[in-house]
């Protein structure tokens, strides 16, 4: 792992080298209080899936999911570049055309 890169309520994002495929790879891990609970296991569970099988430009592949020891993570393509949420917090409210552009290129 090379940096933390997002944190929320179930868990960090951290930017990753996968060495086996030379790639940067992002790597969602859940938080460890989440992990003993089946049922937040159950929906990151469910969140990896559904992303895994969507198939769109704008939207981050996943990889893998799986755990080691307890700690829960799914593997996901990493993408440089503010988030939405980064551009919300530095610039406040978006005009709805800029609001518009994005979600038309989702």
């Amino acid at each position: 792992m090379v940096e933390r890169i997002a944190a929320g309520g179930m868990g960090e994002v951290f930017r990753a080298h996968d060495a086996v495929l030379a790639r940067e790879v992002a790597i969602k891990v859940l938080h460890r209080s989440l992990a003993g609970d089946p049922a937040f296991v159950d929906r990151f569970r469910r969140e990896a899936r559904a992303a895994a099988g969507l198939a769109h430009p704008n939207i981050v592949n996943v990889y893998d999911w799986g755990a080691v020891d307890g700690v829960y993570y799914m593997v996901m393509e990493y993408v440089r570049g503010p988030s939405v949420r980064h551009l919300l917090n530095e610039q406040g409210r978006m005009e709805p055309a800029q609001a518009a552009e994005i979600l038309r290129q989702t």
